[in-house]
């Protein structure tokens, strides 16, 4: 073999090994860099939003991302970091987040998921609280809880599609284009609104699920099964459900979310 065909062989290979390790590693790209368009920036530093905190992020699994006002400008969701009002939580695909707000709610995000904290303000001078949250896409389960002594508590997540708006409830909310689903689990009440119909209520309480559309004029309420519960619950934790709304603790064993289909999907 002369020594020109040795090196176009070693020159081959090189670039056969080139290729692969390249394929490779965007294979093993982090997922924000894979989904998130060119024109976002992410900040390695955590940099505080404008006003005082309105909550904090309780937990994290796999990498999801809070963006302040400004949608360009991009930071790691990290336990313990601070939340503020306009604040955007994305939680792409293998992440789900646990927040809490000032006013003692919980709210947890399953993958693919975007929610926009709008505000949470309380007075105690007026013994006042009042959130309002914005689900653009996907599920996310909401636990609240109204501190004493509060003389009036609203809590509200709107949809492209509709609203809820609750006191005392723990539920499910799943959001898509064509439709918005509501489940409401044990021991709670809370009234959901369409948005082109706003003077229609509908009614849910423990165990019951709805969906909201353009195309449906009067919704219908069911009950939920127990085998329903525990395919919802399953996809949307990476926990043990006991384990997730427990204060700020963190669980070890991440479980495989279900393929259970919620109400609006």
């Amino acid at each position: 073999m002369t020594i020109f065909k040795k090196y176009v062989i070693s020159v081959t290979c090189v670039i056969a090994l080139l290729i692969i390790h390249l394929t490779t590693s965007h294979s093993q790209t982090d997922l924000s860099e894979q989904t998130l368009t060119s024109d976002i920036l992410i900040e390695d530093e955590y940099l505080p939003g404008s006003g005082l905190p309105v909550g904090k992020i309780l937990s994290v699994w796999g990498e999801a991302l809070v963006f302040h006002r400004d949608p360009t400008v991009g930071y790691r969701v990290q336990t313990g970091l601070p939340l503020y009002s306009g604040d955007i939580i994305r939680a792409p695909t293998g992440a789900w987040v646990q927040c809490r707000l000032i006013d003692g709610s919980q709210f947890s995000l399953a993958p693919d998921t975007t929610l926009t904290v709008r505000q949470s303000n309380c007075s105690s001078a007026r013994k006042t609280c009042a959130s309002l949250t914005y689900l653009k896409h996907g599920t996310a389960r909401f636990k609240l809880k109204r501190l004493a002594d509060l003389e009036s508590y609203e809590f509200k997540v709107q949809t492209d599609l509709a609203s809820a708006s609750a006191e005392y409830a723990e539920f499910i909310v799943n959001a898509n284009i064509g439709a918005t689903g509501f489940v409401a689990l044990e021991k709670s009440r809370m009234e959901v609104t369409s948005l082109s119909q706003p003077e229609e209520v509908t009614y849910i309480s423990d165990l019951q699920k709805t969906t909201l559309s353009n195309k449906v004029i009067s919704p219908t309420v069911e009950m939920l099964s127990e085998e329903e519960l525990e395919l919802i619950s399953a996809k949307f934790y990476p926990v043990p459900p006991s384990s997730w709304f427990a204060d700020g603790s963190e669980g070890d064993q991440v479980l495989e979310s279900s393929e259970s289909q919620l109400p609006g999907e």
